[in-house]
């Protein structure tokens, strides 16, 4: 809403706010502050005071009126003046620093510049050890906000954490829809106030402007409800002879409508933080307190990057679902656009049953038009309404549009809403002469509001209209119609992607087709030609590992001979400390073989190995017996699958792991397990052991190349190079390789590889 639609505020003549007009109330000029705090207007150049608030003399102890007209340096200390100084090139961003009184006194001073002013408000400041108390706590909400797993799990959690460093009695996570209304999503209370969990408020309880200032100030504090406002000395600022502009300040007074509103509900202090994401106003976090509540700097500051963390984790987690959801479709959308795209007339193709365009959308109905060509598919509005609903679409939303309440915006819809209440469109050719759209019937909905969703007027004795916004929370039930199942953001990305692909095509499809061989042609010989580099290339490097490993073992090996020959030839005739360096000699050259022929085991891996049907109970048979058991082991091997994979990567793979179970073992009888089954196009194989075990915050970073958890004097340490090895050889065969594990308790190596049937896989499936 535009500044000329805000009615003139009510300390300057204008009309009293009301149920009736509070949407156009100017609740950033309200010409007064809340009284926990006060305010200095200072001209920009000379640094003079020409504003106050009326409560200035409990902060400076003169009276408002001889402070106007004095420069600020008579008051503060000039260390104080320097940080108000660079606010001057800082328009429209606030800052916060101790502002020091000549008298000795500290505020904690917020400052921003505003049409040509610096405002500066002051609040006592909080103690040393309450700042520390509040950065621990900041820290331990970062913490659990990070290890929220979903949507709805990270919005409880930033609920609880808030209300732990707030201490209000209810925290809110509040959730804006499309139409302005808002849904309590998670919440953290006291046992004794009502909970709002789940409900919904209507559009009027916060309406569009106040929605507007909470994207310019992230945070709002009503400190206490019953306080009364202070105002402001002169009411209009003489430098720009207007009303303050107060939306970036913290102690700005709330609106009358809003303190009444929260007094019926039950509340004497509120804090509002915003969740801001992309620009737009994704929710709140809406804090209530029973008594009057005064938040410090330090807490709102926390509150507001909380409020941050929020709304990038909270985009995060939206961004990954529905990249999710849109990797399920990738493969139909493909076959549709390869069908539509690959035949000369796309419209007919989209009829084949087995694309199921209707159910692609979980639609009921599916219209398109396309060269001229229209087809409908399932249940859709009659052709009538068809074109009502595109002449519309015409008028108000050219390239695109979605809804899953189309009444709302078009009421004539409302005759077919058991078909079409839910609309996703695309407009191909840009005015609706060619389209994409799909249809979805109403869904009837019970909602819980927070109170009747009808604001009430209530009428004086004398017949004036009283400020009464709604007076009662009581849940309330309401039936709602023509409201079918809403639009996953993975369709209407999905519906995009599909639409554009359209628009690239359209005008030339068949001269298309042609580039697209061509190009194809081009890709395949481009690839033929580096898949015959790469081959040599890997082939060199195949070659020097082999030439540089044997070109070093030899000379390990001789060293290694020499050693062991002058340990022995001169048994007794050296000290104690020259056999201890010769032994230490032959200890470090077996450690260098054993390392060449490693790094010689992984250079091999890297080359793309031959597939075969292997079987693994015989791969079992075979390495089981090379393996240095301890007398005291007892493995259990259950019928293993077969797998479809390189025989002697597949042996390497299994030694290493058996090698490790062995190596690691703890001061106890080995005991070890090997299973596999086969779970669609995969194998998923797990080697369980009950050794020494390992963290799991470990569990990725034994698998990087020479990293060891035991320290180089560590009898079992080894070269970092074998579970290297694992996961490459895991990797080459498509598959993933995970560790779970506990310190004392055993470790379990899990990995897939893909089964014998396996022509064309499907992504391998992930960690679980």
């Amino acid at each position: 809403m535009s500044d000329e639609h805000l009615l003139a505020p009510a300390h300057l003549g204008g009309p009293a706010i009301d149920a009736s007009n509070c949407a156009r109330e100017p609740i950033h000029i309200p010409g007064s502050i809340q009284p926990h705090g006060a305010l200095l207007v200072l001209s920009v150049h000379e640094m003079c005071i020409v504003q106050v608030s009326a409560n200035i003399p409990e902060f400076f102890e003169r009276p408002a009126e001889s402070l106007l007209g004095q420069p600020l340096e008579l008051l503060v200390t000039p260390t104080s003046l320097s940080p108000l100084k660079k606010m001057l090139t800082l328009e429209g961003r606030t800052h916060t620093f101790p502002v020091t009184l000549l008298k000795g006194l500290t505020y904690d001073a917020t400052a921003h510049l505003a049409q040509g002013v610096l405002v500066l408000e002051l609040e006592r400041p909080n103690s040393p050890e309450v700042a520390a108390d509040i950065y621990r706590a900041t820290q331990q909400a970062l913490t659990e906000l990070d290890s929220s797993r979903d949507v709805l799990g990270l919005c409880a959690t930033a609920a609880s954490q808030v209300r732990e460093l707030t201490g209000f009695d209810r925290v809110m996570i509040y959730r804006f829809a499309e139409d302005g209304s808002g849904e309590v999503v998670a919440e953290a209370r006291h046992s004794d106030i009502a909970s709002y969990l789940g409900h919904r408020f209507p559009e009027s309880d916060i309406p569009r402007q106040a929605r507007a200032l909470y994207l310019k100030n992230l945070l709002r504090l009503t400190a206490d409800v019953n306080a009364g406002v202070i105002p402001l000395v002169p009411l209009l600022n003489p430098v720009t002879g207007a009303p303050l502009d107060m939306s970036l300040m913290v102690l700005r007074s709330t609106s009358p409508m809003h303190v009444q509103y929260l007094k019926n509900m039950g509340v004497t202090s509120s804090l509002s933080v915003s969740i801001v994401q992309d620009g737009r106003l994704w929710g709140l976090i809406a804090c209530h307190h029973t008594t009057a509540r005064v938040i410090p700097h330090q807490v709102r500051a926390s509150c507001e990057f909380l409020g941050r963390v929020l709304a990038m984790q909270l985009a995060a987690k939206r961004d990954a679902e529905t990249y999710r959801f849109r990797e399920k479709l990738k493969h139909r959308h493909q076959q549709i656009l390869n069908a539509m795209m690959s035949s000369r007339l796309p419209v007919e193709a989209i009829r084949r049953p087995d694309l199921d365009v209707v159910g692609f959308m979980r639609a009921s109905g599916f219209a398109v038009r396309l060269a001229g060509q229209v087809v409908t598919l399932g249940e859709t509005p009659a052709e009538p309404e068809l074109q009502h609903l595109l002449g519309w679409l015409r008028e108000h939303h050219p390239s695109s549009f979605h809804t899953n309440t189309l009444s709302a915006f078009l009421p004539a819809a409302t005759a077919y809403s058991d078909k079409a209440s839910g609309v996703l469109g695309m407009s191909v050719s840009g005015h609706w002469e060619e389209y994409l759209l799909w249809f979805r019937p109403e869904i009837p909905q019970t909602v819980t509001w927070g109170g009747n969703p009808a604001k009430p007027v209530q009428s004086g004795e004398d017949g004036t209209v009283d400020l009464t916004p709604r007076a009662s929370f009581e849940a309330y039930v309401q039936q709602v119609r023509h409201t079918a199942l809403p639009w996953h953001p993975g369709e209407v990305a999905e519906a995009e992607s599909m639409r554009d692909a359209l628009v690239e095509t359209t005008s030339v499809r068949l001269t298309a087709l042609q580039e697209h061989h061509q190009q194809l042609q081009r890709a395949h010989d481009a690839l033929g030609r580096s898949n015959a580099e790469l081959q040599r290339r890997n082939e060199e490097l195949a070659q020097f590992a082999y030439v540089a490993s044997h070109d070093l073992q030899e000379p390990l090996r001789i060293l290694g001979t020499y050693s062991d020959i002058l340990l022995h030839r001169y048994q007794g005739q050296l000290d104690e400390r020259a056999q201890g360096y010769l032994r230490h000699i032959g200890e470090q050259v077996f450690r260098a073989r054993q390392l060449v022929r490693d790094v010689l085991t992984l250079s091999n891996v890297t080359a793309q190995p031959p597939l075969t049907d292997v079987d693994l109970n015989r791969v079992w048979e075979d390495i089981s017996p090379t393996l240095p058991w301890p007398a005291d082991a007892q493995v259990e091997c259950a019928d293993l699958p077969h797998v479809h994979a390189n025989v002697a990567q597949v042996q390497q793979l299994l030694t290493n792991v058996f090698g490790n179970a062995i190596k690691f073992r703890a001061d106890r009888p080995l005991r070890i397990r090997f299973t596999g089954e086969q779970r669609g196009e995969w194998v998923h194989l797990a080697i369980r052991d009950n050794g020494i075990g390992i963290a799991q915050e470990h569990a990725e970073q034994v698998f990087v190349m020479f990293q060891r958890l035991q320290s180089r004097t560590d009898q079992l340490t080894g070269n970092g190079i074998g579970l290297a090895v694992c996961k490459k050889v895991v990797e080459r065969h498509g598959g993933n390789i995970w560790i779970d594990g506990q310190v004392g308790e055993g470790t379990t190596v899990s990995f897939t590889l893909p089964a014998v049937s396996t022509k064309t896989r499907s992504s391998p499936p992930v960690m679980t």
